[in-house]
């Protein structure tokens, strides 16, 4: 079965994804700032946050 969308619902559909995406990686960002300010190591961070040691090091360079 082949699905027709018109191109003004796939635009819309390729924004919603964007935005999602983008709200995903602001709900880690905002995870792993919490746990910078804890104090706790990066290593721990990334593994529950999924962002990049370097991410967090850029992170927490922004904190001081």
């Amino acid at each position: 079965m082949i699905m027709k969308i018109d191109k003004a619902e796939a635009i819309n559909n390729a924004v919603m994804s964007t935005k999602v995406r983008e709200g995903m990686e602001l709900a880690r960002i905002e995870t792993a700032q919490s746990m910078l300010k804890d104090e706790l190591p990066l290593e721990t961070i990334s593994k529950y946050s999924k962002l990049s040691i370097e991410k967090l090091e850029e992170l927490k360079r922004e904190r001081e």
